[in-house]
């Protein structure tokens, strides 16, 4: 075995993603021989490297069929969390993995309807990838004292632990957002059967690293790429901004959220009507390591890494032009009312085939004009291609290089201006939103204050629309549990009442019960 995690885990990536030219596997933390290990800043720069292959690897996995000649990851984590689960997304054909899938998230019974589906209760409802890499983390910060003092060159020994403490507060509140209360573990090689921690005492451990780690980041690389793939001060200030708005602390959300966007490292790009540069500047957000770009999972052909599994370019690009399939996997979708000649309301969900839906003003929206296009070789009702990720690598083996957009300027400050408007601050609420607004080339809204925060809700579906944000905001803001369409209509049915037990998570999977009789289900999924 070569020395040390720099030669086995720095070119980790997804189930298939390709790196170093080959497909790898992890090698488990406990095979590496410490002895030899813990010498040189190169050993410690490459167990940091670790930590972030392994986020990757687990935010791009996904199961898949049987069939080992097809490599689509139908439902890669990151979008099934964020996008699929508030029902923003639809199978266009029949899933692979689940005919009823759609219904089935629409009625939230995941767990006792969905669970036997093959690789849900193997990936999508188990943690064990995420304590993977605190475990990493845990590794870097027990043992980065041994390195000798002598041995840094390029960055401090303070700044790998901080690093490590970053990825390990981000990993912590991505768990959060999906299971609600988890096991709080901060030791490494653990035999403990640890129980479900209450999610505020991991919130609150969340924070605290997250202050820690601030202080020994850099506050930019000399590299400007590096901003957005490895942590930064600006990182650490993007994720409390989000933290704290998921608590409702929104005084210190809008804080943190003004230190990003005022920082001076990230920007909102601008995009000049008619300038060919500043739209294809715009569209490259999402190739990454864009100025807008503050926290990003990297996939770039050029280091060799690239993929069709765990990406949405895998799952919605088509046409000819971006992909050889004749229709997406995944389509844009919502609920939709339908008014009968006698007047009866229904709502039906609905695939969106013209994204006017979405976009009513098709003339000046940059996100319209910009995100989709029209294909040229397709089937029938799939007119339109959603390219926001639309970097190929080779469309005729579907395989693409866009980032996994995780935080971004524009996102922090739509996420400022819901917190400003919760705190009855109309003014700079309106503000942030305008600034979306005219940047996409639209102007001011003009709603009453009572509406805002509703179209800030809006305005972030649209502006983020496929990058993982929509279901957290259905929680975050309370709509999750609206029951009147008129106001939000796409989203699963779930109560008040199921919300308190639990609704909003997913389930454990089974294999967290194996030998620990301390884990349980939360109330509602002990019943659904």
């Amino acid at each position: 075995m070569k020395r040390g995690l720099y030669y086995v885990l720095i070119c980790l990536v997804g189930l298939t993603a390709f790196s170093c030219n080959k497909q790898l596997e992890i090698t488990p933390v406990d095979q590496i021989p410490d002895a030899r290990f813990w010498s040189t800043e190169r050993d410690l720069d490459g167990s940091v490297a670790g930590a972030y292959a392994l986020l990757r690897k687990t935010l791009s996995e996904s199961p898949r069929v049987s069939n080992a000649a097809d490599l689509n990851g139908y439902h890669p984590r990151h979008y099934m969390y964020g996008d699929r689960r508030g029902l923003i997304f639809a199978s266009v054909a029949q899933d692979p993995l689940r005919s009823t899938l759609d219904a089935d998230l629409k009625q939230n019974r995941i767990r006792t309807v969905i669970g036997g589906t093959r690789q849900w209760d193997e990936i999508l409802f188990n943690w064990a990838s995420f304590y993977q890499i605190v475990e990493q983390c845990n590794l870097v910060i027990e043992n980065a004292h041994r390195v000798a003092d002598n041995q840094f060159i390029t960055y401090t020994r303070e700044m790998y632990v901080a690093e490590a403490r970053f990825i390990r507060a981000f990993t912590y509140f991505y768990m959060v957002r999906v299971w609600g209360d988890v096991p709080l573990n901060t030791k490494s090689r653990t035999t403990e059967k640890l129980a479900r921690t209450d999610m505020n005492t991991v919130l609150d451990f969340v924070e605290t690293e997250l202050k820690t780690a601030e202080a020994d980041l850099l506050k930019d690389y000399a590299q400007s790429g590096r901003n957005a793939i490895r942590a930064t001060k600006g990182t650490v200030h993007a994720t409390l901004a989000h933290v704290l708005a998921w608590r409702h602390k929104d005084a210190e959300a809008v804080s943190y959220a003004t230190k990003v966007i005022d920082g001076g490292v990230y920007r909102l790009l601008t995009v000049s009507p008619g300038s060919t540069a500043d739209k294809v500047n715009y569209m490259n957000i999402w190739k990454g390591k864009s100025a807008e770009g503050i926290f990003e999972i990297e996939f770039d052909a050029a280091s060799g890494e690239y993929g069709t599994n765990g990406s949405l370019a895998n799952l919605t690009l088509f046409g000819g032009v971006y992909a050889s399939r004749k229709e997406p996997l995944w389509g844009i979708s919502y609920i939709k009312k339908n008014v009968a000649i006698d007047g009866t309301v229904s709502w039906v969900k609905t695939r969106v085939d013209d994204p006017r839906v979405f976009f009513p003003d098709t003339t000046k929206d940059l996100r319209y004009t910009t995100n989709f296009d029209k294909a040229i070789n397709f089937n029938p009702g799939n007119t339109f291609v959603f390219r926001k990720y639309g970097f190929a690598v080779d469309p005729v083996q579907n395989l693409f290089e866009a980032n996994i957009v995780i935080f971004r300027v524009a996102d922090i400050m739509l996420l400022r201006a819901e917190c400003n408007a919760r705190l009855l601050n109309y003014g700079p609420a309106r503000a942030d939103l305008d600034a979306i607004r005219n940047r996409a080339g639209l102007e001011a809204w003009t709603g009453t204050d009572a509406d805002l925060y509703l179209e800030i809700f809006r305005e972030r579906t649209r502006e983020l629309l496929g990058e993982g944000h929509y279901f957290y905001d259905l929680v975050r803001t309370g709509y999750i549990t609206e029951q009147d369409p008129e106001i939000v209509s796409t989203k699963p049915d779930m109560t008040q009442a199921d919300f308190d037990e639990g609704a909003w998570t997913w389930p454990v999977s089974n294999r967290a019960f194996t030998d620990n009789p301390n884990i349980q289900q939360l109330r509602y999924w002990q019943r659904y």
